[in-house]
This record gives C-alpha cells, structure tokens and sequence, in this order.
C-alpha cells in the first residue's frame, strides 16, 4: 500500500486505521459472544447495502446536505460528487485523493452507521465495478495463488484478538487496500512510528487462491491517481482464514498472514447459517443496534435505533416492537432503568392491545426484561410480579425466567430458593446453550460459597472449568469468570494467596484475549482492590479501584451505576486513608450523578447525602472546624429533606438522622434546633412499641444539658415558633408548632416527675430547677418560670451573696421573666443586679453587657411605662421576699443607664444608627428622674430623626404633650396634642382609639382655657 494513499488519513490515524474483526465459533457459543458483535455487524451491513436495503433516511440526502462541511475545498469535491458522480466512476473516486475517501473509511472503520448511509450506493457500486474488475484481473493471472501484503497500524487488543483466533474467519472493517510488492509494504511498516502506545506496526501477508469464488478484489492501478502502487482493492467485508501471527525480531515487526476465503467455505457457510437463524424474524437495522451494543459502543447504539425509531423507517409492527425492546436493553446497558422500563412498556403495551398477539414470545421477553430492570433498581416485589407474568406466559424462554428469579432470591440472601432456580435450568428441556449452562454452575458455587459450604462451591467450580476447557479452550477468557469466582470465596475464607492466584490467573486471561475496554476487567481490578483492602494494604488498593474505574469510563457514562459505585469504593477508601479531600472528591460524584439522572431515586439521593454528611462529620472531629461541620449539617439536612418525602417523622429508620442532626446543632450552640431534633428522636421512640425508655431517658439527659447550657433569655429555644409560616405551608406551619409545644409540656411533665423523687438536699435539685425554670420560660408561663427560678436564687444566697459570679444567669433569668410580665421595675432591678455582678467581678464580657443595657433600653421605650410615671401611678412590684431592692442601688444604676446612652449618643451620631431611640431612650431616663426640661430637650432631638407621618413620631408627641401639661404648659401641650392628631389622621389604617384619646385631652385643656 502507498504511502501517499496513507497520508489521507494522517490527521487522525488513531480513528481512521484499518481494523481487523474476528469471528470465533467458540465465542459464539461462549459468555463472551459479544466479542463477534463487530464481525457480525459488517457482514449484516454489507448484506443490507449489497440488496439495496440500507437506508437511514426516507428521503436521502446528497452528501454535501448530509455532512455540511466547513472546508472550501471539501465542499467543493462533496457539490461535485453530488453532481457529476456514476456508478462506472465508483473505483475512480475511491482512489482519488479527497473528502470522499478520508470520509467513507472513516465512517466504516469507527462503526459509525449514520456516516457510512448516505455512501450506501456508492459501496454498493465499487463492489458491482470491483466485481467487474476482478473478472478481468482473474483472466490477467498467470498462477493459481497470489500473494499481497499491507503495512499499517493494528491495536494490541486487536492482535491479541488474531493470537486466539487461529483458524478463524477474520475480516476488516473497511475497504483493503494490498500491494503486490512485499518490500514497498514492509518499508512502510517499518517507516512509521506508531502515534500511540495501544498502537503497533505489523506486516499483513495475505495468500489468495486465484481459482476460488469469492467476494470481489481487483488491480485498480489504472484508476488511481498513484499508477505506481500495483494496487489490490478488496471490498470491505472480505473473509479471511487467520494462518499464523508471529514476532519477527530481527526486524522487531508482527507478521499476520491470513488466507482469503472461499464463499463456499465451510466456516463460512456455518457462519452465515447461525447468524440467519439469529436473526430470523429480526429487523436488519434493529440487529446492528443489537450488535452495537454487544460491542459496548451504548451510546452509538442508542442514537442508531432513536434514529429508526424517528425516521419511522420500521413499517413492521413487531419490527417496531422489537426496536423498542431493544432501545429498552441499551438504557439497561447505560444505567438508565427508568428509561429502560419505560421502552420495555412501550413494546409491551402495544403487543397486549392486539389479541392476536397476546401469545407472541415478545410478551414474555417483556416480561422477563422488566423483571431484571427491577431486580438491578432493588424493587424485587415488582421483580417478582414481571417473573411470574413470563412464567404464565406462552413461548417463554424458561431459563431465562429461572435466571432472574434465582438472582433476586441471591440478593434477598434466600439461598435455598435461589439454588432450587438454578437446578430447574439445568434440568430444563430442550438443553440451554452451553453459555447459560456455564453461568449457572458458577452461579450455584456462588451460591454455595456464600452459605460457607466450600466443598460443595468447590464441586461446581471445578465442574465448570472442566466443561469450559472442554468446550472452548483452556485459554478462553469464559474461565475468568470461574477464576474470579474462587478468588472471591477464597478471599472470604481469609486464603488471601489462593485468592490472589485466581484473581491473577482471570486478569492473564483477559489481557491476551479481551479489548482492553471490556467490562470483564473493571470487575478483576476490583476483585484485586479487595484483595488488598483485605491485607489492609490500601495504596494498593487503590490504584487496582483505580483502574476498574478507568476500565469503566471507556464504555459507561460517569453516571453509571457500576461508575458510582466505584466512586462509592474509591471515596470509602481515601476516607480509610483518612484522605478526606479525595474523598470527599468520589462522593461529590456519587451525589452529582444522583441529581443528573432524569428519575431521581430517593433512596439513593439520600444514602448520597448522608455518606457525604458522614464524611464532613468525622473530618470535623479531627480538624475541629466550625465550617466543615456546617457543611456536614447541610448535607444531613438535604437528607433529611429527602427522607421526608417518603416516611414520616416517626419513622424509626431516621433515629440516627435525627440524633446526628440534633449533635451537630448542639456543638454549634443552636439550642433550639437541637431541642427540636431531639424531639423528632423522642416522637420515633414514644410511637414506636414496644417503647425504649433507656432511649427516652438517655435523650431527655441531653435536653436537661441544654436548658443548663442556656445562658441567654433574650430569644425562645421554640424553633418553629421564631418562624413565620409564609413560605411554606400554613397547616403544616400549625403542624408543627403543635409538636413542639406538645414535647415541650412533656419535657416539662418529665422533669416535674424527675424533681419529685429527689430528695430537697440532693445535688441535682438545682439543676431541675434551672431547667423546669427554662421551660415553664419557653410556655411563656412567667409566674411558674420565676417560681423555679427563686427556689433556685434562694438556694444559691445560702451560700453565695448578690455579687456572686454563680448568680448571673439566674439574674437575667428573672430580669426576662419580669421584662416579658412587663414588670419594668423588677426587670430593671435585676438588670442591674446582672450588670453589677459582672462588673464586681471585673469580668470583661462587655458585649454582654451591652446587650443588657439594649434590653434596659427597650424598657424604656415602652410609652406605656412612660407614661406611668407622668400619671405618678405605682408600678406594679412583686413581692419576692429578698432584700434586693434598694433605692440608692437603683439611683446610682439609672444614673450608669444615663450615661451608657449618653455614650452611645455621642459615638453614634455619625453614623445617625438608630439616633431617634437613643434620644428617647434618654428622654425617658430623665423623665423617670422628674428631670422634665432635659427630657424633652432630648424628645424634640428624637423628632429631628424619626419618619415624618410615621407612629412613631405621633408617640414622641403625645410624650411632649403630656410633660408640658405636667408643667402645666397647656399651650404647649395643646400644640403638641394637635401635631400627635394630624399624624394619626393621615396614618393608614387609622388608630380611632388612639385619635379618640388625643381628641379627648385636646378638649380637655380647651375646657381648661375657656
């Protein structure tokens, strides 16, 4: 062959080399039948393009329409072919040096189905034109056999397919090109270095006998633009008998040689009358999906039988039905089940409208494909529905069914029954192939291995390896499978050399007969990676998980179950590792490729976000980092969210969710959302019979340390009850607010009990007063919160005085008690007692304390407290018995207020943030100490910064009212009266009552004046 003709296809010589297919009769009766898929699907592709069948479009497009190409050059040669081209110019165009060329050997050599349709006719012409040709080259020939030979590029895989297949029919995947001349071949083989490492350069001797019948080969030097070349054109599709394949190391080149096949060749005619009883009944375009699958290239399968399916090129019902099923079987292939149930109901659905074809055996395959879709999803009641609809079902493939129901009781460890499956197929009639045979003996040892019954495992293991050396050969990769098989059981009984033996003797296998791509060795790495996860050698491990990953993404989407679950293997080994990063990266793929899929599976989703939630937990443990427990939190609360969707609260199933979640909030401080975690775990095990009061008790201790751990009044623990409701729904807003006050009177019924049976002397009372203080606060029931809380105070000035630092929480604790009683005076006493208690200690907490003082502030920007004092009405005090009200106490405490404001005056005044409380709040400290000209200095400030026409503002007013008609300043209070309405009448909606009282006092001082 040239080298000029080889440049052609220089710019991808990775795609575009000649590939080598062969057909192995024992592979055809094997596991491994896949491994003739691409064989097959060329001689079906030939056969349909020969018989003027091939067509992927009902109306054919020309070739510059079909490939649109972007190069001026090549647009040119497609609008020419398209214009000027006839079939007598098929072989003048082949060789010509263009697009046409480069394009058609492209489209056969990488499958592409779509690419090679629109060259239907132009095949179908070089082949009737090389027929025409080869008459007259016969006639030239002076001797019975010639020889031709080719130098060009072949994978490894595809030379360790030709080292097993002596004596095999082999074939090429395209047009092949041979020269006469051995030296001009050879030194083109020799020339080149090959552009990748699965590349090699071998020398193809090819010996043809002049006197057979066979596919058509001719000298087409006449026609090439290269007259030098004494070029050999085969079409492609031309059989070949595999001779010899040999290293040459002197010349460090391989050297195949092959003999063309007569049509009448025994191999041949055996081949083409299994691949006619195969496909009997079967649509052409369906089988080359089929076969597409088979060679593991899904996605290319998938868009060829869409296109069919689109292109509506099926007129055949059935032939509609089985494209379906077929589609259906691809989507199994990919990962997508759901997708896969829907194609298979497709077909389904259509068989069962039509009575006639009730009993066709497409009902039963239906059945049987939606029984092992459901069985890979895990769902085996449906699984078992679907069996047993084969099972009742006419022409039914028996085994098939036994298969499928002997696998789903395997998973639900019913081994009994799954071995009694197994031994109805092997004593099924007629006889299964020798495949199915196969797989079931190795799936009984399986079986048996598992039930720890190693002596009978052995028995069938041993059993298959002497049938399938028998049948197939010792080197066959089908003993891979069995290999596999002992390694695992031995691995399991910890005979980690045996198993390390077996594992190696599958992989030896498979390197020298299988495509590197194959899916036998993704599953070999793995049983490898477990081999030294077993010996706890876990970089070892990981390279071999590594490698059944990498095994994987070159025939499945990284979205693929058996792809997350070695993401799954990867990520739980970098975890033992204690590498959470990567793994941390593998999880992270497991959750994307749970989200990606168009049905998402709950189950799955959620398992995905708790294993990341896991992880992030335990990476926080040992980093202590605040962030990655956030993120450890947001990953169980996602599966959380999940869980919801499909269980309820009660559910048993989330008491580790629950406890983990509730933890997490613990650690972080957020009390609140812990409590309400907890309660969620209480509901799973107070509803839940019989009921764990070991449980109860061990989470009602947590709840009892966070209420003692509450330190801060200021916000209720009630999380649903701090929530508005708006942005969810409002019932089961109500839902839920009822299920924490429902737990919050239990924990409070709890610890009532608990106070009961301990003594008054005990250690404990304390802290059940702090806490039944806590709740009765979180009730609101103030007077029954202040009642715990004294006892506790009482306690405590036993042996501790007021300034006691031990005090503190207690003092907030009544201050807030008081300040939601809106007893001002008391909460202003206790304030102040906070305050001093932490100052007399000299504890350096001022942002507490300024939270006290904000608190304090509040206080007084209440105008009903206000205005008690301008009324010169007793406050309401509660007698509490203790000699902590002092009134010089108090005075130096309102004069420190004053001048905490004042200070927050000054150095807030550029920042003007939240100016007009200040100023009243200073206001209202004055007024309380009768200083009436300062407070309304500061009330007319406050005006400056509060919104015009707000209540607010109307408020201040009504203040400054009343303080000048305290110093009987009736015009001024008149004025300021007036100024109050006029704001409230413009206030939408209108406060009448309010507007009624202002009108009232107006009236009154007018009654004053007159």
């Amino acid at each position: 062959m040239s080298e000029n003709k080889e440049k052609k296809g220089e710019e991808n010589v990775q795609a575009d080399r000649m590939g080598t297919m062969a057909y192995s009769s024992k592979d055809n009766e094997s596991m491994h039948k896949s491994l003739n898929g691409e064989f097959i699907l060329y001689q079906i592709l030939l056969k349909q393009i020969l018989d003027g069948k091939f067509s992927l479009n009902l109306n054919e497009k020309s070739l510059y329409e079909h490939f649109q190409p972007s190069d001026p050059k090549d647009k040119s040669i497609y609008k020419e072919f398209d214009k000027k081209y006839k079939a007598s110019k098929a072989i003048n165009w082949y060789t010509r040096e263009s697009c046409v060329y480069k394009t058609l050997n492209k489209a056969l050599r990488t499958q592409d189905i779509k690419n090679t349709s629109p060259f239907a006719t132009f095949i179908k012409d070089l082949n009737t034109q090389l027929t025409k040709e080869h008459q007259i080259f016969i006639k030239q020939q002076k001797t019975s056999t010639i020889q031709l030979y080719r130098g060009q590029f072949l994978s490894k895989d595809e030379l360790n397919r030709l080292k097993t297949a002596h004596g095999e029919l082999i074939s090429m995947n395209s047009f092949l090109s041979t020269s006469k001349n051995r030296k001009k071949a050879f030194e083109f083989a020799k020339s080149r270095t090959p552009p990748s490492d699965d590349l090699i350069s071998i020398l193809l001797e090819l010996n043809v006998n002049i006197n057979s019948i066979t596919k058509p080969y001719a000298d087409i030097e006449r026609y090439s633009d290269f007259q030098d070349e004494e070029e050999i054109l085969f079409v492609f599709g031309s059989m070949f008998r595999m001779d010899n394949v040999q290293f040459d190391e002197q010349n460090n080149l391989w050297i195949v040689t092959l003999t063309l096949c007569a049509n009448d060749d025994p191999d041949i005619k055996q081949f083409l009358s299994i691949l006619e009883k195969e496909t009997e009944g079967q649509n052409s375009l369906v089988s080359m999906g089929n076969n597409l699958m088979e060679m593991n290239k899904f996605d290319d399968a998938y868009a060829h039988l869409e296109r069919i399916l689109n292109n509506k090129l099926l007129t055949d019902p059935i032939d509609c039905v089985q494209c379906h099923l077929m589609v259906g079987k691809v989507e199994e292939k990919r990962g997508n089940y759901n997708a896969s149930i829907d194609q298979f109901n497709n077909g389904l659905d259509y068989l069962l409208k039509d009575s006639s074809l009730k009993d066709h055996q497409l009902v039963s395959q239906c059945y049987n494909s939606l029984g092992y879709v459901y069985c890979k999803l895990k769902e085996y009641e449906k699984a078992f529905q679907y069996f047993e609809l084969a099972l009742n079902s006419k022409n039914n493939d028996l085994s098939l069914t036994y298969l499928g129901l002997a696998k789903i009781h395997f998973k639900m460890t019913n081994y009994h029954l799954s071995l009694e499956y197994l031994q109805k197929i092997l004593h099924s009639k007629p006889e299964p192939s020798h495949a199915i045979i196969t797989e079931t003996n190795i799936y009984i040892g399986s079986i048996y291995a598992a039930m720890n019954n190693n002596e009978e495992a052995t028995k069938y293991f041993d059993k298959v390896i002497e049938l399938q050396i028998r049948k197939l050969s010792k080197d066959h990769p089908d003993l891979g499978y069995t290999y596999n098989a002992i390694g695992l059981m031995s691995l399991e009984n910890n005979a980690e050399q045996k198993a390390y033996e077996y594992f190696s003797k599958a992989y030896q296998l498979q390197s020298q007969s299988l495509p590197n791509n194959h899916p036998d060795f993704a599953k070999t790495f793995t049983n490898f990676g477990n081999y030294y996860m077993k010996l706890k050698d876990l970089d070892n491990a990981l390279i071999y998980y590594e490698k059944a990953l990498e095994n994987q993404l070159k025939t499945l989407s990284w979205r693929h179950p058996s792809v997350v679950e070695s993401y799954l293997i990867l990520g739980n080994t970098y975890w033992k590792k204690r590498n959470f990063d990567q793994a941390a990266i593998y999880f992270d793929k497991v959750l994307k490729s749970e989200l990606a899929r168009e049905k998402i599976s709950e189950s799955s989703l959620s398992l995905s976000y708790k294993i990341l939630g896991d992880l992030y937990y335990d990476k926080s443990n040992v980093y202590l980092d605040k962030k990655i427990l956030d993120e450890a939190l947001d990953f169980y609360l996602n599966d959380l969210k999940i869980e919801l969707k499909v269980k309820l609260h009660e559910d048993l199933s989330l008491v580790d969710l629950y406890k983990r979640i509730a933890e997490i909030f613990y650690k972080k401080h957020n009390y609140g959302q812990a409590i309400l975690h907890y309660n969620r775990l209480l509901d799973c095990y107070y509803k839940n019979l019989p009921i764990n009061q070991i449980k109860i008790d061990e989470i009602y201790e947590i709840i009892g340390k966070i209420y003692l751990k509450r330190h801060h009044f200021n916000e209720t623990l009630l999380y649903y009850q701090n929530q508005s409701g708006e942005n969810e729904n409002k019932h089961k807003h109500i839902d839920d607010i009822y299920f924490e006050k429902r737990y919050l009177d239990q924990s409070l019924n709890y610890f009532q009990d608990k106070l009961l049976k301990y003594r008054k002397n005990s250690s404990q009372i304390n802290n059940i007063y702090y806490i039944l203080g806590n709740i009765s606060y979180d009730k609101q029931n103030y007077d029954q919160s202040l009642k715990y809380f004294f006892k506790l105070f009482n306690k405590n000035l036993k042996k501790q005085n007021f300034n006691d630092l031990a005090l503190k929480y207690i003092y907030e604790a009544i201050a807030m008690n008081y300040f939601h009683k809106q007893n001002y005076n008391q909460s202003l006493t206790y304030f102040y007692r906070l305050i001093e208690c932490l100052l007399m200690n000299n504890t350096k907490n001022y942002s507490f304390i300024d939270k006290i003082y904000n608190l304090i502030g509040k206080i007084y920007l209440d105008k009903d407290y206000t205005i008690k004092y301008l009324s010169n009405k007793k406050q309401n005090q509660t007698v509490d018995h203790l000699p902590i009200n002092n009134s010089q106490f108090e005075k130096y405490y309102l004069e420190q207020t004053l001048m905490h404001f004042q200070n927050l005056l000054k150095n807030n005044k550029k920042k003007n943030d939240s100016l007009d409380d200040i100023y009243r709040i200073i206001a209202n400290i004055y007024l309380k100490k009768r200083d009436f000209n300062q407070s309304l200095n500061y009330f007319h400030q406050s005006i400056n910064y509060q919104p015009e026409q707000s209540l607010s503002l109307a408020q201040t007013y009504i203040l400054i009212g009343e303080i000048y008609r305290k110093q009987h300043l009736s015009n001024y209070a008149l004025q300021s009266y007036q100024d109050s309405l006029n704001i409230l009448q413009s206030i939408k909606p209108r406060d009448q009552s309010l507007i009624d009282n202002i009108q009232k006092k107006i009236r009154k001082i007018n009654s004053y004046s007159i």
